[in-house]
């Protein structure tokens, strides 16, 4: 969305969000689509550009905030905690 809130691209159904947390970091997002996958995405008015994902939780059900500090990751779903290095760290 742009800031006065016209909506610039949307996913539907590939890949589905649902519920899951989305930050920015360094120009790009960082969103779990609330099931078992991180989406690593490139904002882009002209449409939706998908860089990389992984498939980092079991059981689904990560709908919590995800917390980014020093290029760790924190992802939280119902049953566990899991830390994930994104970056370099001491930037």
């Amino acid at each position: 969305m742009s800031m006065s809130g016209e909506v610039k691209w949307k996913t539907g159904q590939n890949p589905k969000f649902v519920k899951g947390g989305a930050i920015l970091a360094d120009g790009l997002i960082l969103a779990t689509d609330g099931s078992k996958k991180l989406h690593l995405i490139e904002p882009d008015p002209a449409g939706f550009k998908l860089l990389a994902n992984a498939e980092l939780m079991e059981a689904g059900n990560n709908w919590a905030p995800i917390a980014l500090s020093d290029g760790i990751l924190l992802i939280r779903d119902q049953k566990k905690l899991i830390v994930v290095q994104v970056g370099q760290q001491g930037r």
